[in-house]
């Protein structure tokens, strides 16, 4: 199983910079967001080591932070203009620098340790490559059945846009619709692996919910459509996943 030092690590420091950026304190607040990085990154780091790789992380953290709430102050742009390179002050030059520099030293210092724990936990836990593999067999493997049943469908939508029956807004709806399908696998996948189908019912309650006004808008060939996908994406999940928790020694549902 994964390191719990490598894990209080890797997300502590992941909050200590995220959360500053979600609630607008580098551009608001800067030395608030700094602040709340050090102290925060600190708390996570310390406890648990002194050495200079740890410090070096927390200066890490601390730059990619400072950084960042240099870049997004209110910096006017450059007088000098690089066709090859968007048009930003000297100021945000530098802090996009510094912003590659200090990621580049946290993975620099991580990277070891943590190719080590994904090694040992390769090599060592079974259940891993079982989850992993059965979410890319779900989110992207399935999908040459799901484009086999719909691309007929798909056909006769071209052919009606062409014609002028559709608008040729539905195109866009059908585009989309492996993304979202990718997205609505995953989810679908992790809930049903993790023994929770009442909640993988809700997400495609709330899909069929979200995408309704448009189905309604292209008539009943993309009814057929949305509905022979949504199926078949919902089956290959499920069965998806119920293959791997036979794999992981537990019941299919």
């Amino acid at each position: 199983m994964l390191d719990v030092e490598l894990g209080r690590t890797s997300i502590g420091l992941l909050a200590a910079v995220s959360v500053p950026a979600a609630l607008g304190w580098l551009k608001k607040g800067p030395w608030r967001g700094v602040l709340f990085a050090l102290l925060y990154g600190a708390v996570v780091i310390l406890p648990e080591s002194r050495s200079a790789d740890a410090w070096l992380l927390l200066l890490g953290v601390t730059l990619l932070s400072a950084f960042g709430a240099l870049f997004n102050r209110p910096w006017g742009s450059s007088p000098v203009n690089f066709d090859w390179l968007p048009a930003m002050s000297p100021v945000r030059y530098a802090a996009v620098a510094g912003l590659v520099a200090s990621t580049f030293l946290l993975f620099y210092i991580g990277w070891g340790v943590g190719l080590e724990q994904l090694k040992e936990v390769v090599s060592s836990d079974d259940r891993f490559v079982i989850t992993v593999s059965g979410i890319l067999l779900a989110v992207f493997g399935c999908q040459l059945p799901i484009s086999l049943a719909v691309n007929p469908l798909i056909g006769k939508i071209d052919d009606e846009i062409a014609a002028g029956r559709l608008q040729a807004s539905v195109r866009k709806f059908v585009e989309v619709g492996s993304h979202v399908g990718w997205i609505e696998r995953f989810i679908l996948f992790s809930f049903l692996v993790s023994g929770s189908p009442e909640a993988a019912a809700l997400v495609v309650a709330a899909k069929s919910f979200a995408r309704a006004p448009e189905v309604r808008e292209g008539g009943r060939l993309v009814g057929d459509y949305y509905l022979i996908g949504t199926l078949v994406s919902v089956a290959a999940a499920l069965g998806v996943s119920s293959v791997t928790r036979l794999g992981l020694g537990l019941s299919p549902f």
